[in-house]
């Protein structure tokens, strides 16, 4: 009888101390520390360009469109403090898939000024998966305005 008392509680400590509460909510304040001064104090620079950077479905390579607006980009980005590359994705697929999926899309962008010309100690890149959407509809147009990278320059 001990030794079925024993075992108990060994798997009884040994369930609750493996389990954990996961949130899948995510707030700004999440990403807080993804900000640097550079950006908090530094305003935006405001140029007369698209600042994003639309992909295909579950993609994450550019298209000759995007890297013609990149390049249209070049020449700010050489002159800009800081940038910062904001990856995002609608809203199918698992959280974390879309926080590497915005990744890579961000990348992407980063590899491109790079080969450019800019600075890539300059450049920051962020994923936000689907937690920032630019459009809240769940429908092809709104998914193709959600499958994007953000350029922000400082």
């Amino acid at each position: 009888m001990k030794k079925k008392s024993a075992v108990f509680i060994l798997v009884t400590f040994f369930i609750t101390s493996c389990t954990t509460t996961v949130s899948d909510k995510v707030t700004s304040l999440d990403y807080a520390s993804a900000e640097s001064d550079i950006y908090v104090s530094a305003k935006k620079l405001e140029i007369n360009l698209s600042d994003k950077i639309y992909f295909n479905f579950d993609k994450a390579s550019l298209t000759s469109d995007s890297k013609e607006l990149i390049s249209e980009y070049i020449n700010f980005a050489k002159n800009a403090k800081a940038i910062r590359l904001e990856g995002h994705c609608d809203e199918r697929g698992t959280r974390e898939y879309n926080l590497a999926l915005g990744e890579k899309r961000a990348i992407e962008v980063k590899n491109y000024l790079i080969i450019k010309g800019v600075s890539s100690s300059k450049i920051k890149v962020i994923s936000y998966g689907e937690e920032k959407p630019e459009k809240l509809r769940s429908d092809e147009s709104s998914w193709k305005k959600n499958r994007r990278v953000e350029i922000s320059l400082f």
